[in-house]
């Protein structure tokens, strides 16, 4: 009857409504926290290296502690536009020799893009979730990033000299200059990763798995130390790998350091560069370099045509 139907309607009503504020108080409810938590649990589960994953959560991290929040809904567009206006301009204090002339430059357009990218997907994942409606970081503008130079490859004086100066490091830098390895990944080989002629590992940086054959130099250099927990013991020491980075930076004046960005995997640049200058083909580089897109190799074969 008539009254049975309003009775139902009232009802629903109330469990529409009573539902809504459930919902709006669950989205309140979730803590910026919380909300990290579970962005980073994506994040690793998408195969990245730990070191990216620590870069990330400090990234949320900051800006959490920033904005004073405890909600994820607390975060308006205008706190995300004086936040990155704020990264825009702080100062970078760890730059090599940074204290000695006191040389703290402005955030680099690219490191500021990153971040904001971070905080775009952060801000995405919550949406996915049903968190949220809008995405705070969308309306902030990138910088204009300047065309990407040459990455400065090791002269033959440079090299000479290097290895006539710290010959201690004599080893790590041969199998660096002749492999195109990452240090964070030749620092870490194991007698297990040779195997018949064959280099194999899973990258650091990016989880994928390498597989390239060695040339004769290196492994009659790696022959006598595949009898240890670690091919290059001595450096498993974080103080010992500092000194050895700063061999190779030693060897040149520090504004030109900071300039070109001279460090251990200045040899990995050297490495693309002399395979190119030789006529190795990209696509075969790509492969022992680990590169996943060709569009990373070719920037080096760009370089290389243009000389």
């Amino acid at each position: 009857d008539y009254k049975s139907a309003e009775l139902a309607l009232k009802k629903l009503e109330y469990e529409l409504i009573f539902n809504q504020t459930n919902t709006d108080n669950n989205k309140e409810d979730i803590s910026l926290n919380h909300a990290i938590l579970s962005f980073l649990k994506e994040v690793e589960a998408s195969g990245v290296s730990e070191h990216r994953v620590k870069t990330i959560r400090l990234k949320l991290q900051a800006l959490r502690d920033y904005c004073n929040k405890t909600s994820i809904n607390g975060i308006t567009i205008k706190l995300a536009k004086d936040y990155m206006q704020k990264r825009a301009n702080d100062r970078v204090t760890n730059k090599y020799h940074s204290k000695e002339d006191n040389y703290c430059p402005t955030l680099s357009p690219k490191t500021y893009n990153q971040e904001l990218q971070i905080f775009i997907r952060f801000f995405n994942h919550c949406i996915e979730l049903g968190w949220l409606e809008n995405n705070p970081f969308t309306l902030v503008k990138p910088l204009k990033e300047k065309p990407k130079g040459e990455s400065y490859y090791f002269r033959a004086n440079d090299l000479k000299y290097l290895f006539n100066s710290f010959p201690q490091y004599a080893y790590i830098y041969n199998i660096l200059l002749h492999t195109g390895l990452r240090f964070t990944d030749a620092y870490r080989l194991c007698p297990n990763n040779v195997q018949n002629g064959y280099l194999t590992l899973q990258m650091h940086k990016t989880g994928d798995y390498l597989k390239v054959p060695l040339p004769h130099s290196v492994l009659e250099i790696l022959k006598p130390r595949l009898n240890g927990e670690f091919i290059f013991p001595e450096l498993q020491s974080e103080r010992e790998r500092i000194r050895c980075r700063k061999a190779v930076q030693s060897i040149f004046e520090p504004d030109f350091v900071r300039k070109n960005n001279i460090n251990l995997h200045t040899f990995r640049h050297t490495y693309a560069h002399n395979m190119l200058n030789k006529g190795v083909p990209k696509e075969v580089l790509q492969t022992l370099l680990g590169h996943r897109s060709i569009k990373t190799t070719e920037i080096y074969a760009n370089w290389v045509r243009k000389e």
